[in-house]
């Protein structure tokens, strides 16, 4: 899961996240036979992070109108100009993701209320 909010960092994204302990679980930066869920669709940063991994396969729920590059903003990773294309499947329990998002910073928005 993300960690941005309670690490403080910048690129603590789940993607990022998953792709580096998969890396170190496997010994290689090549990722080529996975797949990858995640709840909200990837930003520019994951996106990137997902191609130069060689990712296989990316299943997400929910769309981001304000910084999704899997289809919304634009589709980096099927970007043809790039030396690998990512299968993508999208509104997989998007309700349900989206809902679970929702929650989220609906939780982290009081937390912050309460300091």
């Amino acid at each position: 899961h993300n960690l941005r909010e309670s690490e403080q960092r910048s690129i603590a994204h789940a993607e990022i996240l998953a792709i580096d302990a998969a890396c170190e679980r496997i010994g290689s930066w090549r990722l080529e036979n996975t797949t990858l869920y995640v709840t909200l669709e990837p930003c520019p940063m994951c996106a990137g992070a997902i191609v130069l991994s060689r990712v296989k396969r990316v299943v997400y729920g929910a769309k981001d109108p304000k910084g999704g590059c899997a289809g919304t903003l634009m589709n980096l990773l099927q970007e043809p100009r790039f030396n690998h294309y990512v299968e993508m499947t999208e509104g997989v329990l998007e309700q349900t993701c989206s809902e679970l998002l929702s929650d989220f910073f609906r939780q982290l928005r009081k937390n912050k209320k309460k300091k």
